[in-house]
């Protein structure tokens, strides 16, 4: 039995693989979602001591962990737990980092504000989505700053309980350079804020975008994964360690 952690399009391809090979899975997200893989899907925030007591009730013999990038905390969680089951990190393409004059890459949303407020930045374009307006409240309380999320419900939600203007709110996935280049025009603002998302996240097309506007961006470094993990970002490699550890 394999435990994945998805709720990610990475996670999408872990799950289309373990039909295709035809290996029992769980499917973990945090909140419940419509999953239509054969695997079990699961729901709920565990915690180290949840993640033991699955696998061992659940005989799990490898987690595979297909989560978000910035899903810093679950990447530690599963790390932590003390049970001998290898760790597979299948994650997104990620490009070299730009070398340009007006991208700036950071570790942190403390290092981040810091340089918004160094460069004396007034009108912020935040592309880092709906869990981080409270990481910035220091700066939009005091600055003009516009938030692009997920349009649904439970990221108003998040938006609303944060106190964020609601009018200053923008809807929508990030788009192709041309899309995001009109987005910039529009607002022109002095800064855009996103973080390393890869490929899957569109980042090239928002940094590309941002040169084109000759606005400034700042990138949030993704965090370090646990040595623990043993790292791969496409289907052949993880196809060739499921069957080489399982299917052998």
């Amino acid at each position: 039995m394999i435990l994945v952690f998805g709720g990610t399009t990475e996670g999408k391809q872990v799950a289309s693989i373990l039909d295709d090979l035809q290996l029992p899975y769980y499917y973990s997200t945090k909140t419940k979602i419509d999953f239509n893989g054969m695997g079990k899907p699961i729901s709920g925030a565990m915690d180290v001591l949840d993640i033991e007591r699955f696998c061992i009730e659940n005989k799990v013999s490898h987690i595979i962990n297909a989560s978000h990038p910035f899903a810093e905390e679950l990447h530690k969680t599963i790390a932590n737990n003390s049970l001998s089951i290898p760790l597979i990190r299948f994650e997104r393409f990620f490009p070299e980092k730009t070398n340009h004059e007006l991208v700036h890459y950071v570790d942190g949303f403390k290092e981040a504000i810091q340089l918004l407020k160094n460069n004396k930045y007034k009108k912020l374009l935040a592309l880092s989505g709906v869990q981080t307006i409270q990481k910035l409240t220091s700066f939009w309380k005091q600055n003009k700053t516009w938030f692009r999320i997920l349009d649904r419900e439970s990221s108003r939600a998040i938006a609303q309980k944060s106190g964020f203007p609601s009018e200053n709110l923008l809807f929508g996935y990030p788009q192709s350079s041309h899309e995001e280049v009109l987005l910039y025009k529009e607002l022109n603002p002095d800064v855009i804020l996103t973080k390393e998302s890869g490929t899957n996240g569109k980042l090239e097309q928002k940094i590309t975008a941002a040169i084109t506007t000759n606005t400034s961006i700042v990138i949030i470094n993704k965090p370090l994964l646990s040595k623990k993990y043993i790292c791969v970002n496409n289907e052949t490699q993880l196809i060739t360690i499921l069957k080489e550890a399982i299917l052998e």
